[in-house]
């Protein structure tokens, strides 16, 4: 039986060998920026960071050269085309890359990994629904209930809150209020925005259902006021962590941190400025 994931390997024509991806950071990055920042640029794979792996070293002409090394995730897997530094890539089971890459650090960091439990981290982000006005105003069907100005501003915002965050889906409520505050963000990151029955107001098991079939992506579900602190309960049921005080205002998200498969932390981020 494999391992149930692969790694992807490298073949660099200059050397004429098979290694991991890497490279130097530039001026100003920091190790996580240059280890996204050259994945991308080798493979064409725009990638998460899960963990990082330590350090390794190894003797250069020019003096000793340290690598600091991360487990990465593919957000979404893209074709390659070859370019100067990399001529060929192959996704491979672990115990198929060990036998391909060309050196014992490589194949170190690979046969450590306790890839199961990788898969199994990532970051929820519960969003409540923005500004959308009085409920009781309102005359029409309430599934239909529009964004406010300010709701709008806010959905905005969160373009700029998840910059950088690695985000693979984007789920809603079906709820205008709900579709309306991420499908900016989803149109922004260039994914589809999927909607679930199991997030609108009154999901109880089925919402529940949803964020365990999540464990291990990153990804931002938008849903309401009754189902973001019954999810969190439940969580917390389960030793979650809640590093912040219960509070779910309008536009305002959880950041659950999910580590080998558990749900381990929450924080309150509230409402972005506008």
């Amino acid at each position: 039986m494999g391992d149930g994931y692969e790694v992807l390997v490298v073949h660099r024509p200059r050397y004429d060998d098979w290694s991991l991806p890497k490279g130097k950071d530039e001026p100003g990055e920091t190790p996580e920026e240059a280890a996204v920042r050259e994945v991308m640029e080798e493979t064409g794979q725009p990638a998460r960071i899960i963990a990082p792996l330590g350090e390794s070293s190894y003797p250069t002409i020019a003096g000793d050269k340290v690598v600091r090394w991360f487990a990465m995730r593919a957000t979404a897997p893209s074709a390659f085309v070859p370019n100067g530094e990399v001529d060929q890539i192959r996704w491979l089971e672990p115990k198929a890359a060990a036998k391909v890459l060309s050196y014992h650090r490589d194949r170190e960091i690979v046969t450590s990994l306790d890839g199961r439990a990788l898969l199994g981290t990532g970051t929820l982000f519960l969003v409540r629904h923005g500004a959308a006005g009085d409920r009781s105003s309102w005359k029409g069907d309430d599934r239909d209930r529009p964004l406010t100005k300010k709701g709008e501003e806010q959905a905005q915002a969160l373009i700029r809150q998840f910059a950088g965050e690695g985000i693979e889906r984007v789920i809603s409520s079906p709820y205008v209020r709900c579709t309306q505050t991420v499908q900016p963000l989803a149109h922004h990151l260039r994914i589809p925005l999927e909607l679930d029955d199991s997030l609108e107001e009154g999901a109880g098991k089925a919402a529940r259902d949803l964020v365990k079939s999540l464990v291990g992506s990153n990804a931002v579900l938008c849903s309401h006021g009754d189902v973001i602190p019954s999810l969190l309960d439940w969580m917390a049921r389960r030793d979650m962590r809640l590093l912040s005080a219960t509070d779910c205002k309008k536009g305002s998200t959880w950041e659950v941190e999910v580590r080998a498969g558990a749900f381990d932390s929450a924080r309150y981020l509230p409402p972005p400025s506008i």
